[in-house]
């Protein structure tokens, strides 16, 4: 599971860029899945086998990024960011600075790094300054001039993503874009766990959308594809084990199993579909938790909003939206668990067959 997940995380898919990603996907999914295809707007869908309600299990490709708006006469990449600003400036929980850079254009990708004025030369009133400007921050990959970056393929509208390796820690795995490519090594797994069997309990299908951190747009088409009768969306779930949150608020934790999640604040997830995962999980003793999320949405509401009865499973993750979003593999490997279990006992009940397939992979 760790190195399905380093090779995901470590590919550079921003929103609206996600083809390194995609193709990847593309060609590891042919490996097992009868029919792969590639819609309008860059999903990718697989068929994995079975027979009965068609399920499709769906995570994201993209990941959050930034943008280059400008480009100074020294070669230095001013910056906007990918969603709507309302604020004007920064949030708190945007953290890119001081981290490595990488520049997506169609030109290639080019390495640098976040960074902003520090030590020495920021003195006087600047001292006094407490909260960044966008224009504060910026993208230093080693040019130059302006006419070096245009070289470069590089100009407004190219996206900008941190870029640390993916690594152990202890017993976590760190590193950017678990936020949702954890989730797609889940999927794969669990697709490759079940393919060729003749037991399924659902068609099953895999997704892996676009653009899910701009609005869900990607997922938004998929019932235009494929008319499923279920989904179970899969995304990082929020934890407060860590010092800070208040675990009233976020009662998840790292290391304690998948999390089964009712609510957000996008949607009500199916409570049919959340029930049998509950009692799946209880009778294949998989340790799951149950929560309901603040700030936070997934794929699942677009699909809903399509006729899509829906469920959200998530994998506990620290430090969302970070360059260190940090998960636990036997978190990941009991949800590909319970994905198989869920599938092979079909739209009966919980009386599940046993996969058998233990906690590492």
């Amino acid at each position: 599971m760790f190195a399905l997940v380093k090779e995901l995380s470590e590919l550079a898919g921003p929103t609206g860029h996600e083809d390194a990603v995609q193709d990847w996907l593309e060609r590891r999914w042919s490996g097992f899945a009868t029919d792969v295809r590639r819609t309008r707007v860059n999903n990718i869908l697989a068929r994995v086998g079975g027979s009965g309600p068609l399920l499709v299990l769906v995570a994201h490709a993209d990941e959050i990024c930034l943008m280059v708006k400008s480009v100074t006469d020294d070669g230095f990449l001013h910056l906007w960011p990918y969603y709507r600003d309302q604020l004007g400036k920064p949030p708190r929980w945007f953290t890119p600075l001081n981290q490595p850079a990488l520049v997506v254009s169609s030109s290639g990708n080019v390495p640098g790094i976040f960074a902003t004025a520090s030590g020495h030369v920021v003195g006087g009133q600047n001292s006094q300054k407490d909260q960044f400007e966008w224009n504060d921050w910026f993208v230093d990959i080693g040019v130059r001039s302006r006419d070096d970056v245009e070289s470069l393929g590089i100009g407004p509208g190219a996206r900008v993503i941190w870029n640390p390796e993916t690594r152990r820690i202890g017993r976590n795995i760190t590193g950017k874009a678990m936020d949702d490519r954890a989730a797609l090594a889940i999927a794969t797994a669990a697709g490759e766990l079940l393919a060729g069997r003749d037991d399924l309990g659902y068609e099953v299908w895999l997704a892996s959308t676009v653009q899910e951190e701009n609005g869900l747009l990607g997922a938004a088409s998929l019932a235009d594809e494929i008319s499923f009768d279920c989904a179970i969306a899969l995304d990082v779930g929020l934890t407060g084990d860590i010092p800070g949150p208040d675990k009233r608020d976020f009662p998840s934790r790292l290391g304690a199993g998948p999390i089964i999640v009712y609510q957000d604040a996008s949607c009500h997830y199916s409570r049919r579909l959340t029930d049998k995962l509950l009692g799946i999980a209880k009778a294949e003793e998989i340790p799951v938790q149950r929560a309901v999320f603040q700030n936070y949405g997934s794929d699942g509401a677009a699909l809903i909003r399509r006729g899509v009865e829906t469920a959200l499973v998530t994998y506990p993750t620290r430090y969302t939206h970070s360059p260190i979003e940090t998960v636990d593999e036997t978190d990941l490997q009991y949800t590909v668990n319970l994905l198989a279990a869920f599938v092979l006992t079909g739209d009966q009940g919980s009386d599940v067959p046993s996969m058998n397939t233990g906690t590492n992979s």
